[in-house]
């Protein structure tokens, strides 16, 4: 997964997507329809279980691994790049441990992407539904 492979747009807020460097490329993690339902059947896990495992911290690496690889499947597909549709989910794993930052980076990434999807936030097709926010934080809201 050189960066000269990586040709297409980034990724695009507006489109529901969020970006992760792996390998050197920037790719774009876009949580279609498509993407969750293949995730969930190959973790065998919910939307809202790995949401939550996310958020926590507890999500296990072959499943980060399947999340993210469809995630980046989807984005191969919209973008019509054929070699990153086909992505293979134990390399991405591998990528994801050497990543800077780690598991920990990406699974942060991840969450925050998740917990769009499980609020209602994206429509059918990944893109980010109107009116709605992309900005995340693990900050907890001051009392008033």
């Amino acid at each position: 997964m050189a960066e000269a492979e990586n040709t297409a747009r980034p990724a695009s807020e507006e489109r529901g997507e969020v970006s992760l460097v792996l390998d050197g490329a920037t790719m774009a993690l876009r949580p279609s329809y498509e993407a969750i339902f293949a995730f969930e059947a190959s973790t065998d896990k919910g939307l809202l279980e790995l949401a939550r495992a996310a958020l926590e911290g507890k999500m296990r690496l072959a499943d980060l691994s399947q999340v993210v690889t469809e995630c980046i499947r989807a984005w191969g597909r919209a973008t019509q790049q054929p070699s990153i549709a086909a992505s293979n989910a134990v390399r991405i794993g591998q990528l994801i441990v050497e990543a800077e930052g780690g598991m920990a980076r990406v699974l942060g990434i991840v969450s925050g992407m998740l917990s769009m999807a499980v609020t209602g936030n994206f429509t059918a097709s990944g893109e980010v539904k109107a009116g709605t926010t992309t900005t995340t934080t693990s900050e907890v809201p001051a009392e008033s």
